[in-house]
Formats: C-alpha cells, sequence, structure tokens
C-alpha cells in the first residue's frame, strides 16, 4: 500500500507541494511556448525576407531562423531557472509518495526485460568481439583481429554513460573500431552494460578503480605490453584524463573525441540546463538518473527538428543502406541506460558548474586529477558543427596539458557525424590511424 511520507502529517503540506508543482509546470510551459512562437514568428519572417531563392534554399533559412531562435530563448536565465525549478518540484512530490521507490522497482523490472536483449543489440551488425572476464560489474571487449596486427600497444577504448557503447561500431560500412582494425590495431573496449539500482552507490572513485584501472591492467596482463593508449568517446574522454592524470605510466598515448572538459566559457542549451539542476537532490531521489530524462532535454531543444528530419530523409529516394543506417542512429540516440547517480553528481558538480576539470582541481577520491601531469602524446578530435560538446569546451585542453607531442583535429561534422558521415570515414579516422600507428 503506497504511504505518504510528508513529515508533519499537515495536509496544508500535501496541498503546498502540488501547488509548487503545477506553478513550476504552468511557469515553464509558459516560457516554453513563447520562445517556441517567437521561434515561428522569426522563422516565418525569414520565409517572407526570402526572394528569389530556391526552395530548398529557403526551407534552410527558415529552419535555421527557427533554430537559433529557439535555442537563444531556452538558454536564457529565466527559462534554465524554470526548468530547474519543475524538476525540483516534481522531485519533492515523487518523495512526498514515495515514488522514488516505485521508480527503482520498476525501472529495474524494466531494465531486466533490456538486458535480454543485449545479445541481439551487441552482435547483430556489430564487430565480432569477445568478452574478458573482469573483477568487477563492468565488461571488457575484446574485437577479433580482421588483418595481421602491426602494433604493439594495444587500445583501449573509453566508451560514454551517456547511450550504449556501440556508437563507434553502429554498422560495418561506418564502424570506427573496424577502421581502426583494418589498420592494424588491437582493439579493447569497455562496455558498461545497463546498470539497474544496485549500482546507484557507486562513487567515480570506485567506477574509476573498479573499471578503468582494472581494465588496463587486465589488458596489460593479457598482452604483456608495458602501457595501453586510451581513446575516450565523450564522457569517456573524462574517464581516460583521469587515468592519465593519476597514472601516467600506465598510458602510452591518449585520444580524446568529443570530451567536454572546460565548461566556464560555453554555454549551450544542454549545458545550462545540466548547470541550474540540482544534481544532488537528483541523485538522492533517484538513485540512477534515468535515460529517458536525458532524451527528453535533447528533444526539447527543437522538437520541430526531432520531428521533421524523418520527413526530410524521405522525402527523397534512399538506397538500402541509406534506410539502415538512418534507424540505426535513431535507435542509438533512443537506446539510452540509467547513469550511474554519484557518477553523474560528481561530474556534473565538479566540472559542469565548478569547472574543476581544466583547472587541474577535479578530484577523484583522494587523487587530484592534475592535467598538468599528462606527458604522453595527445590527440584531441573535434567536431566545429558539435552541439553537444562545442568545440570551445574541448580546445582549452591543448593549452593545458605540458605534453610536447600533441595535435588537434578539427573536422566539419557534428557530434554523431565525426563516428558515422562518410567523410569522417574516409578522411579522419584513416587520419588518427596514421597518428596512432607512428606512436604505438
Amino acid at each position: 500500500m503506497l504511504q505518504i511520507n510528508y513529515t508533519d502529517n499537515k495536509p496544508e503540506n500535501i496541498f503546498n507541494k502540488y501547488h509548487d508543482y503545477w506553478y513550476a509546470w504552468c511557469d515553464y510551459a509558459n516560457k516554453y511556448n513563447a520562445a517556441f512562437f517567437e521561434a515561428t514568428a522569426k522563422s516565418m519572417k525569414s520565409f517572407l525576407n526570402t526572394s528569389d531563392e530556391s526552395i530548398q534554399k529557403t526551407q534552410n533559412a527558415m529552419r535555421a531562423a527557427f533554430d537559433s531562435t529557439l535555442r537563444q530563448k531556452l538558454n536564457e536565465e529565466s527559462f534554465a531557472s524554470s526548468i530547474a525549478n519543475l524538476v525540483s518540484a516534481r522531485i519533492s512530490l515523487a518523495k512526498l509518495f514515495g515514488y522514488d521507490k516505485i521508480y527503482n522497482r520498476l525501472a529495474d523490472f524494466f531494465l531486466a526485460g533490456s538486458r535480454m536483449l543485449e545479445p541481439i543489440r551487441d552482435n547483430v551488425n556489430r564487430t565480432p568481439s569477445e568478452v574478458i572476464p573482469m573483477n568487477g560489474r563492468f565488461s571488457l571487449l575484446h574485437y577479433k583481429p580482421v588483418v595481421a596486427q602491426k602494433y604493439k600497444t594495444p587500445l583501449l577504448v573509453v566508451y560514454s554513460l551517456i547511450n550504449r557503447h556501440y556508437i563507434l561500431d553502429l554498422l560495418p560500412k561506418v564502424s570506427v573500431i573496424n577502421s581502426l582494425l583494418k589498420q592494424g590495431f588491437d582493439i579493447y573496449a569497455t562496455d558498461w552494460g545497463t546498470p539497474d539500482s544496485l549500482y546507484q552507490n557507486m562513487t567515480l572513485e570506485d567506477f574509476a578503480h573498479e573499471y578503468v584501472e582494472n581494465a588496463v591492467e587486465k589488458i596489460k596482463e593479457i598482452t604483456g605490453s608495458e602501457k595501453v593508449s586510451l581513446f575516450g568517446y565523450c564522457w569517456g574522454g573524462i574517464f581516460a584524463l583521469i587515468h592519465s592524470a593519476i597514472h601516467p605510466e600506465n598510458v602510452k598515448n591518449l585520444v580524446l573525441h568529443a570530451t567536454p572538459i572546460d565548461l566556464e566559457k560555453t554555454n549551450t542549451v544542454i549545458e545550462n540546463w545540466t548547470k541550474h539542476i540540482d544534481a544532488d537532490e537528483l541523485v538522492a531521489t533517484f538513485g540512477n538518473v534515468p535515460g529517458w530524462f536525458l532524451n527528453s532535454a535533447f528533444i526539447l531543444r527543437n522538437p520541430v527538428e526531432a520531428l521533421l528530419k524523418y520527413w526530410r530523409f524521405f522525402s527523397e529516394p534512399k538506397n538500402p543502406d541509406e534506410i539502415k543506417q538512418f534507424f540505426a542512429i535513431e535507435s542509438w540516440l533512443y537506446d539510452s541506460v540509467p547513469i550511474i547517480g554519484p557518477v553523474y553528481r560528481e561530474i556534473v558538480n565538479q566540472i559542469y558548474k565548478k569547472n574543476l576539470l581544466i583547472k587541474s582541481k577535479m578530484r577523484v577520491g583522494s587523487d587530484l586529477v592534475d592535467l598538468k601531469k599528462i606527458p604522453m602524446p595527445v590527440l584531441n578530435i573535434i567536431g566545429t558543427k558539435d552541439d553537444l560538446v562545442p568545440p570551445d569546451s574541448s580546445r582549452p585542453i591543448m593549452n593545458v596539458i605540458p605534453s610536447t607531442d600533441k595535435k588537434l583535429i578539427e573536422f566539419p561534422t557534428g557530434h554523431v557525424g565525426l563516428c558515422v558521415s562518410q567523410d569522417a570515414h574516409e578522411k579522419l579516422w584513416p587520419e588518427v590511424g596514421k597518428w596512432l600507428a607512428k606512436r604505438s
């Protein structure tokens, strides 16, 4: 039977919390609708101001006007505060009626069903790999070679906690893993699996030690190599930086891929919302951060664009490979897993809110993550059109690390495009392979 958990058994407390929630909801809805209508008006103004333009150019101008206006309005302090207030009010209401406990039970039930699909998800269209036994709660993958191994130093790909690991191995023709295997590298990768409520007490220190450090030691044991090259994707780059700073003796080369490092000067919509939301309250209530929570934030940036991309894609004939890739990307985008709560909280509080990583003041347990202790060769890959991890949040690392062998690659595409675009596979990943080859 559901228990009401208000503190002093006064019905007015229930009323007050409902009042706060609906007030916050109305405030958020009004501000969002106002932003949406203003963006629509700017889009129509753009349409009326165009003349003698092709239909395609007119559509592009309207989309650009709508998108830039909506994001500008959603990035304002008043809107960021309204969405933070709504989340806080929803959390307060959830705790009042014990929904936080119900959520964990329901989430674990659905996650158990999701795990049943993992053998299909992790094998269909994926590069063949074997699971290396580990003393921990995560898996280490070892990809099977497709050509004779050319380089002694193994490569460990450290994935992000946001979405699943297979974005770098989406389909055979657009697989970063497959591309590097064909160049002769010995590749291992993290697989965070599907964390449930049993993981919600796992801290960033536990995470860095139990998996990243243990994975590196395991690879060294298997291969006999004294060092491992690390390849950090998105938030995985944060974990790679942490290990490289604390254990530089283990790392031969460090590759960062679209990694958020300096969040002080950049202020995208997602970053701004993240800075405003109370991560402590969110994690204390729900444990792990629900995957749908982040998906909702991504869609809210521009729900029209999220819908129109289907119409635009199918407005012209597509070949089977293009259709397959489109739906593979869409499946990955919404194939979200919960983010381990304490790890999320520490990253948000230390990096997004206090910007301690770039200042070399971030702590993982008792260890200081001092970027000035990273002497190994570093390759930093960024997408110049990335609106999730903007270029200015990744570039500054080049001015902080003392390595004398460092390179910045700026590629003209977005966050996902770095992984799956045809241009990236024709130009970017061969260049990355050549850089690694000279140092492996």
